[in-house]
């Protein structure tokens, strides 16, 4: 299991270098690179075991560019010394898993189901199971009996090694993103401190040059990258436990948090209280009707306000009146957009203005 899953690092880790289309990587990058990954891996007590033999690494490129054995990947040298990807698009991550890898993996599912019985892992549970019917399904070929959400946003998921290389191991990153406002690609200085996945979407978390604040870059704008000449500086830190302490989400505005009190319809309120949007959150009252009345302690930012247009028209802020009027603007400034309809509306009964279904109203009480 061990050798099977170092060759697979291996193999990962020179698809990452070949991808990289700002350096150039010789046969001897290629060994210092797997032999990096591996000590990381494993630890500095390993010593010898961690060195990548001149052999190990030939075998690795013929084994890669093998289409029976492995992913037929279209590998070049050019210089007489320099190698890289014939196709600049192609990665091993696009290939398919053969046979003898999904036997590897369903027996380190296997193992894992068995850890699962302890409760400190209990949380792995559902993951394992859905692993394992995958697995299954592919072996028999046949179609999974069991559906999961997808991710929403698969895009940049294959910088995510790099990213996270460069996190542990404190490197600078040179990276070309596309900017939605200026609907270009931008190149910045990146400082890498932390990964997280947030509605299907992964964001890293850090610091960019020349810019005060902790930046945060969705993977899926990224298009290339390269490794800075820039030492990372030592003052450059990050607590997630203080960061995502205040917030929804990955965006963390200045400011103190603010206890806001929101209501919840009856039909979503028993939602609410197996499901708290924040870990913050509290019953404040709850009404004769079923409705209830929760707190939270926030920054609120666009995280927040999107989650409670989300759940329109169950859900109303009662306090703070900035918070309420914010949302309440958010509103407004999406039912702008949305088309006239010059169809005839069909003339609405009176209701009570204290009704709850009296319009929209985001905030009461104010």
């Amino acid at each position: 299991m061990g050798n099977s899953s170092n060759a697979l690092l291996r193999h990962r880790t020179i698809d990452a270098c070949l991808r990289d289309t700002k350096n150039k990587y010789t046969l001897l990058d290629l060994i210092n690179a797997c032999s990096q990954a591996i000590k990381l891996k494993n630890g500095n007590k390993s010593g010898s075991r961690n060195k990548v033999s001149v052999r190990s690494l030939q075998l690795d490129l013929q084994i890669m560019r093998s289409k029976t054995k492995g992913y037929g990947a279209p590998i070049v040298v050019y210089e007489h010394k320099y190698y890289k990807y014939k196709d600049p698009n192609f990665s091993i991550q696009h290939a398919k898993v053969g046979k003898e890898n999904l036997l590897s993996i369903a027996e380190m599912v296997d193992t894992l189901k068995h850890y699962t019985s302890f409760e400190e892992l209990s949380n792995l549970r559902n993951i394992t199971e859905v692993l394992e019917e995958e697995i299954n399904a592919k072996m028999q070929k046949r179609s999974s009996v069991v559906s999961y959400e997808e991710k929403r946003n698969p895009l940049g998921l294959e910088y995510f090694d790099t990213l996270h290389d460069a996190i542990i191991n404190r490197k600078a990153l040179c990276i070309g993103y596309y900017s939605s406002r200026s609907n270009n690609i931008m190149s910045i200085i990146f400082y890498p401190f932390y990964l997280k996945e947030y509605k299907g979407r992964w964001y890293a978390l850090g610091y960019k040059d020349g810019l005060q604040g902790v930046y945060k870059l969705p993977l899926d704008r990224i298009r290339d990258y390269s490794y800075s000449i820039l030492p990372f500086p030592d003052e450059y830190t990050f607590n997630p436990d203080e960061y995502f302490r205040d917030i929804i989400g990955v965006t963390r505005l200045t400011g103190e948090p603010k206890e806001i009190r929101f209501l919840v319809k009856n039909k979503l309120a028993p939602f609410f209280k197996i499901n708290p949007i924040h870990h913050s959150q509290k019953i404040a009252y709850r009404h004769e009707n079923g409705d209830y009345e929760f707190t939270v302690n926030i920054i609120p930012n666009r995280e927040f306000y999107n989650l409670i247009f989300d759940w329109q028209p169950n859900i109303q802020i009662i306090s703070p009146r900035e918070v309420g009027i914010s949302a309440n603007e958010r509103v407004t400034e999406i039912a702008d957009q949305l088309p006239d309809y010059s169809l005839p509306k069909p003339k609405e009964e009176t209701q009570d203005e204290n009704s709850w279904d009296n319009g929209i109203n985001l905030f009461s009480n104010l």
